[in-house]
């Protein structure tokens, strides 16, 4: 599961959905966060903390992986 999660990560083009990347691997989006942490304990990636990456061009925040580390965190188009 995890090595699955990893991939589609790297295989990304950009922030992965949560709920596109639940859907992908097969698990419930509620279960991804930990699952996210759990990754990054091991070493396998960084997640982005509020504040980290300023380069964001999301407009649709709801729709990104990172809202929950994200400063702007869920405000719609304010990029």
């Amino acid at each position: 599961m995890f090595n699955e999660i990893m991939r589609e990560i790297e295989n990304a083009d950009g922030p992965v959905a949560m709920k596109e990347l639940a859907k992908k691997v097969g698990v419930a989006e509620s279960a991804l966060p930990g699952m996210l942490e759990f990754l990054e304990k091991k070493g396998r990636l960084s997640l982005i903390r509020a504040g980290e990456w300023e380069q964001c061009q999301v407009t649709v925040c709801e729709a990104c992986a990172l809202t929950r580390w994200c400063a702007e965190g869920g405000k719609e188009g304010d990029k």
